[in-house]
Order: C-alpha cells, then structure tokens, then sequence
C-alpha cells in the first residue's frame, strides 16, 4: 500500500511513544467492502515492517456502520462528544475515548481534543513501544 509506505517514511518510532494510529472517519467514495480491504492492507504492512500493532482512531457511528467485527483485534480510540459517558461499542471495548475536541489546558494557549484512557497507569505503561 503507498499509503502505509508513505507513512512509514514520515514516522519515526521511538522507545516510549504510543503505538501508530490510523485515523478511518470517511468511506471516500468507495464502497465499505474496499475502505475495509485498503485498511487491513494498510494495518497489515504497518504491523510486517514494524512488529507494532497500530491503533483505530473512528468516530464511534462509522466503526459501528463499518468497522466492528471485522477490526476487533486492534485497539480502538474513539470519539465520541455527545454522551458524558462511553461505554462498549457492541461487544468492542474502546482503550482511549476522545469525548471532546474543547478542552482547555494550562500553557496552550488555544483548544485541545480531551482523552481518557481505559485503563490504569501500569496498562498504559504496557501500551508504549519498547
């Protein structure tokens, strides 16, 4: 996939960061069954050429329309602004839920997206790349 080759010119992994994201929000003119076989493309070479197993990123709707069941190995970051609280996408637990792309944060001097993470500091410490 040039996509995934092109990513992965531009990245640099290091010791510590999380693992890579990719961001599915948009069919872009295509049909689900393709948007489905370019991604497991794209996660697939990803994870050949790194031995890192990327995270989904999608708006919590377009993984229910068109990702649940055929992704369900992958972490998920989810956005979702319109409940206080997230709970599981089908039987699809979430692992970071963006709720809200407003936040204020002391030193920024504009908006910022607001994460939580599912999860306790020693299961976010095993997330990061070693």
């Amino acid at each position: 996939s040039w996509q995934a080759r092109f990513f992965l010119q531009n990245v640099k992994v290091e010791k510590g960061d999380l693992p890579m994201v990719v961001d599915v929000e948009e069919l872009n003119h295509m049909t689900p069954d393709k948007m489905r076989l370019q991604l497991k493309e794209f996660l697939t070479f990803i994870e050949k050429k790194t031995g890192i197993k990327p995270i989904i990123y999608s708006g919590s709707s377009f993984y229910q329309d068109y990702l649940l069941g055929f992704f369900d190995g992958y972490p998920l970051w989810v956005a979702n602004y319109d409940q206080p609280e997230m709970r599981s996408i089908g039987s699809k637990r979430w692992l970071i839920w963006q709720h809200s792309d407003k936040a204020t944060i002391t030193g920024i001097g504009h908006v910022v997206d607001f994460d939580a993470f599912s999860g306790d500091s020693v299961t976010f410490q095993q997330l990061l790349i070693k």
